[in-house]
């Protein structure tokens, strides 16, 4: 079994290739960490009482779809990612 380095390690999403692990750190930062290639923070929101959550990959891997969380409530968000 081949070991990996990953940024991050809560709400992990394999792209549908299998070949980027899309992850969550400490509920600020969405990383998209390549199978053998370098860990990248992909996006961040500015404000500390806004969370990442739940990252999920669409069926075709052209969108990351995540969940951002605030006290007043929360929706779900969609980005392109990084080529």
């Amino acid at each position: 079994m081949e070991t990996m380095s990953f940024r991050g390690g809560s709400h992990m999403s394999f792209n549908p290739e299998g070949t980027v692990i899309s992850d969550v750190v400490r509920h600020r930062w969405l990383w998209a960490s390549p199978l053998g290639g370098t860990p990248d923070s992909t996006f961040a929101f500015d404000d500390p009482a806004v969370r990442v959550d739940y990252p999920v990959w669409s069926p075709d891997g052209r969108w990351i779809l995540f969940d951002r969380s605030k006290p007043e409530g929360g929706d779900i968000w969609l980005m392109e990612p990084s080529k």
